[in-house]
C-alpha cells in the first residue's frame, strides 16, 4: 500500500472521530446546562384542552400521560399526578411557567413549574 493511500485511510477513519470528540467537548464546556434546557422546553410548551384520558407510558419510564381533547399528549410531572383528573381543563401559555387547571367544580388551580425544579434540584 502506498504512503498516500495510508494517509487517505487515516483521514477517512480518524478525522470523524476527532470531530465528534471536539463537538462533545464543546457541548460539555460551553453548551447549556441541563436545568436551562429543561426550563427552555417548559417555556416553549403551549397547549389548551380537556383531559380525555390518562395512562402510564411504560416505554417512557412509566410517566403519566394526559391525552387532551385536541390530541395533545401532556406528560404530567410526578408531583402533579394526583391533581390532574379526567375532565379537567388544562391551559399552558408559551413563555409562562404556570399551568392552569380548571376543575369541574368551577375551581381553578395554578401550578408553577418552578416548584418542580426546587423539589427535583436539577443540577
Amino acid at each position: 500500500m502506498k504512503k498516500i493511500d495510508k494517509y487517505i485511510l487515516y483521514f477517512i477513519f480518524y478525522i470523524p472521530v476527532i470531530l465528534l470528540f471536539c463537538y462533545f467537548f464543546y457541548q460539555v464546556s460551553f453548551g447549556k446546562r441541563r436545568d436551562e434546557l429543561i426550563m427552555d422546553r417548559d417555556l416553549n410548551e403551549s397547549f389548551v384542552g380537556n383531559v380525555d384520558s390518562l395512562y402510564r407510558d411504560k416505554n417512557n419510564h412509566n410517566v403519566k400521560i394526559g391525552v387532551l381533547s385536541n390530541g395533545y399528549k401532556y406528560k404530567i410531572p410526578p408531583l402533579w399526578e394526583l391533581r390532574i383528573e379526567i375532565g379537567d381543563s388544562l391551559s399552558k401559555r408559551k413563555g409562562s411557567l404556570d399551568l392552569y387547571i380548571y376543575k369541574r367544580k368551577m375551581e381553578l388551580i395554578i401550578l408553577d413549574y418552578r416548584d418542580i425544579y426546587k423539589k427535583v434540584k436539577l443540577k
